[in-house]
């Protein structure tokens, strides 16, 4: 049987739902000269193709004149459709076949701190001390309507939001004590029904729960079903049967669980059938108590599913309505946002800003600022008006830096045996496809590095297999370690095909969250293999963007363009002093 706190947590929950009352041309070069691209037309001399049964070893840097693959990079002009992109990260490709591994890890919920949603959202960037004469009863005021505030985003931005049953974590105080407190009452009801004669009083308590979380999970329009079960589980009455020893008990049981199977989703039918096989009273009902948890989180999410058009519609006003409220009990609310939007306005910004330019300078500002994101440092705090999405934008960074891990790894590994591969096109996606599998676990850049070796040892493994596949020689033992030492290589943050791969990225992700129509875009030589993974990061990136300016748009401008106005103005006095400096001498 659910306990009576988890319960409460769950009608809390979908309290919370009830909101009725609170009212984004063409990729540019990223290299920008004319020499051929180092990505199509040769790497450094240490990633020069492998000839057969010989491996060169040299670790110099210098550019090749040759080619590093026998075949240059596939559709390299190949295009990503931005509006596609724009579509929700956990979408799947139109075929089976060509989605990607690591496609559903967007989904995965990251965890920055321990701390809740809301300590994140309210801590960050608050003064030292309140307002004067701010009472506890504000306070606690505007920490409420914070956390519905949480809610009600979550709700609007994630798709796949859902309510879930809280287990605490094993060998815990908390577990403990609630497995504890259900085997005592499951102990004192079966010790009270072997007495003879019965004792009821412990099921009828157990009846009178079972009628109230059965009411609960009605639907609105269930008049007649409601009454229904009033009646039929009228605990006085039954009381009545009790003291004139008619009352059978298996009979409540059955009747409960032929109501359960009207109202239950088609997943708990199974369940249900089993109980109704169930013979003893106990475990029927204890059966019944954990199967209407899940009911009423069933009842909870369908009701989320229904009216989570309405939220994503007022999300927007509830959001604005909420900060302002939130603002008002902070000296200075806004200050790591400030901070964050004014280190992105450019000196020549500030130059060509005018009354009819300010709008487009204030949007290209604010995307210059939301791409830091896909860099932000752990140990610096995210902007008052992101942290919302916090967990999800350092999830798209992390992302991000694997993403272009994996594109320089599938690179050094084609510019090393490209020339004995044959089937590229196939063998490229088959080694991307596992190489996703073990990148896929990795939740952080530490991550990531841990697992090098085992990327190593798959690509040196994938390149015997294709070998053996196609009835070629393996590759020397030379060979082996040195594409394995090449491979490795990676790790290093300025590996020079690593740090070409993140800057086209993005410049790419750029490009895409300043266009403004939804013509497709040529992806960056050297990426074409990754079209699935960017555009899975743009399209989430850009889902968030939008929502966020919605919400703090009006802020943002004005933190923008009051800076651009006082940056003016003092460099208007700074040019008056020195022509007046002038002047006298």
């Amino acid at each position: 049987m659910g306990s009576t706190e988890e319960m409460t947590k769950n009608r809390s929950a979908k309290k919370k739902l009830d909101l009725s009352d609170d009212p984004k041309g063409e990729s540019k070069s990223s290299s920008g000269e004319a020499s051929p691209d180092p990505l199509e037309h040769g790497i450094d001399d240490d990633l020069k193709p492998l000839a057969e049964g010989e491996i060169k070893c040299s670790s110099s840097d210098a550019d090749s004149d040759t080619e590093g693959a026998s075949k240059p990079i596939e559709n390299s002009s190949k295009g990503i459709d931005v509006q596609g992109a724009r579509q929700r990260n956990d979408s799947v490709s139109s075929g089976e076949g060509s989605k990607s591994p690591s496609s559903d890890r967007m989904k995965r919920q990251r965890t920055v701190s321990g701390s809740s949603p809301v300590q994140n959202f309210i801590f960050p960037g608050v003064a030292a001390s309140p307002p004067k004469f701010m009472s506890l009863e504000e306070v606690m005021k505007a920490a409420k309507g914070v956390s519905n505030m949480v809610l009600a985003h979550e709700i609007a931005v994630d798709k796949n939001f859902k309510l879930e049953k809280f287990e605490p974590p094993d060998n815990t105080v908390e577990k403990q004590v609630r497995d504890v407190m259900h085997r005592a009452f499951w102990d004192q009801l079966t010790d009270q029904l072997a007495q003879d004669p019965p004792c009821y009083e412990q099921a009828f308590v157990l009846l009178q729960e079972v009628r109230d979380n059965l009411i609960d999970i009605t639907l609105p329009h269930h008049t007649k079903l409601r009454q229904e079960i009033s009646d039929s589980l009228d605990v006085e009455l039954i009381k009545q049967q009790a003291e004139h020893g008619i009352l059978n008990f298996s009979q409540y049981s059955q009747y409960v669980l032929s109501i359960m199977s009207r109202l239950c989703a088609p997943v708990r039918d199974e369940t249900i059938r089993n109980l109704m096989r169930e013979s003893e009273v106990v475990p029927v009902f204890r059966g019944v108590m954990e199967t209407l948890d899940l009911m009423r989180l069933d009842m909870a999410n369908f009701t989320i599913q229904q009216i989570r058009p309405h939220i994503i519609a007022q999300s927007v006003t509830y959001e604005k309505k909420k900060f302002a409220e939130f603002l008002k009990t902070q000296n200075d609310g806004l200050e790591l946002t400030r901070e964050w939007l004014v280190s992105h306005v450019k000196p020549e910004d500030i130059a060509a800003a005018d009354d009819l330019s300010m709008r487009n300078i204030v949007s290209l500002v604010i995307n210059r600022a939301y791409m830091e994101l896909l860099s932000w440092p752990d140990e610096r705090l995210l902007p008052e008006t992101v942290v919302l999405d916090g967990s999800r934008l350092l999830e798209l960074r992390d992302r991000m830096s694997q993403v272009c891990v994996l594109g320089a790894v599938l690179l050094v590994t084609f510019s090393s045996v490209g020339p004995i591969v044959t089937q590229p096109d196939a063998f490229k996606l088959k080694l991307k496809r596992n190489l996703c599998i073990i990148l896929d676990p990795a939740l952080s850049e530490k991550d990531t590095m841990d697992v090098m070796d085992n990327i190593a040892e798959q690509v040196v493994k994938e390149v015997d297999d294709h070998l053996k596949e196609n009835e070629k020689p393996p590759l020397p033992v030379s060979a082996r370690n040195a594409l394995k030492a090449q491979v490795l290589e990676v790790k290093n943050v300025d590996h020079r095909i690593r740090s070409l791969i993140s800057k086209r990225a993005m410049e790419f992700v750029s490009v895409i969250m300043n266009s403004t129509t939804a013509r497709p875009v040529q992806i960056p030589p050297g990426l074409s293999t990754l079209q699935e993974e960017l555009a899975h990061i743009c399209g989430t990136l850009i889902r968030l963007v939008t929502h966020n300016r919605s919400v703090f748009g009006e802020y943002y401008g004005d933190i923008i363009s009051n800076h651009i106005k006082r940056a003016k103005e003092t460099g208007a006095e700074d040019s008056s002093d020195k022509s007046e400096a002038s002047a006298s001498v």
